[in-house]
């Protein structure tokens, strides 16, 4: 009999927001800061683990969270790039889980009815990545499956998940039509887009 039947779901909200000029992961969409919406939507989703990996102005970033029942895992390398905020968060993921979903912070439009779309497709599928696409394009979040941990582990630098999704042939996508979901957030002006889109 198999022990993994959960589901955790890793946050990657460690970046230094250089582009943004300031820590985004507190920039407020809708009265509610991009990380704390983004923690919110995991802990509301069926996952049975949620950790948020951190690392520049971690410190000030908790001050003004709510984590709910979500976890803190801290990325002393965030510098290193995106790579090193999966396997940190991989790293804490317990042994009972069959399938990890990554997702970014950046994303208000995201819901946990999203995320838990990859979860009931997963169930059907437990060995495939499952991804979130809009007009047949896989974008973010991504879950993936136990057995290709190792494969995230050799990820460097700024390479995401998604790099994962292209070289794997059994990839399934699971369509979006609504393409605002995808919206995400690198830039001021991008969050001033984000405040028209809405």
């Amino acid at each position: 009999m198999d022990p993994r039947k959960k589901i955790a779901c890793i946050v990657l909200g460690a970046g230094s927001s250089i582009r943004f000029g300031a820590p985004k992961q507190l920039a407020e969409f809708q009265g509610k800061s991009l990380v704390q919406t983004a923690i919110d939507v995991a802990n509301a989703s069926s996952s049975d683990y949620v950790f948020l990996v951190l690392g520049k102005s971690s410190s000030e970033i908790l001050e003004n969270l709510q984590l709910g029942r979500a976890e803190v895992v801290f990325n002393k390398d965030f510098q290193a790039g995106i790579a090193s905020s999966i396997k940190c968060g991989l790293a804490n993921v317990p042994d009972d889980c069959a399938g990890m979903i990554i997702m970014v912070a950046d994303q208000p439009y995201l819901t946990s009815v999203h995320l838990d779309m990859l979860i009931d497709r997963f169930w059907k599928s437990p060995k495939s990545i499952i991804v979130l696409s809009n007009r047949g394009e896989a974008r973010n979040p991504v879950l993936i499956p136990f057995e290709l941990v190792p494969a995230l582990e050799e990820l460097q630098d700024d390479e995401g998940a998604r790099a994962l999704v292209r070289k794997n042939p059994q990839t399934i996508l699971v369509e979006v039509v609504d393409p605002k979901v995808f919206l995400d957030v690198d830039t001021k002006d991008s969050m001033l887009k984000l405040g028209n889109e809405s």
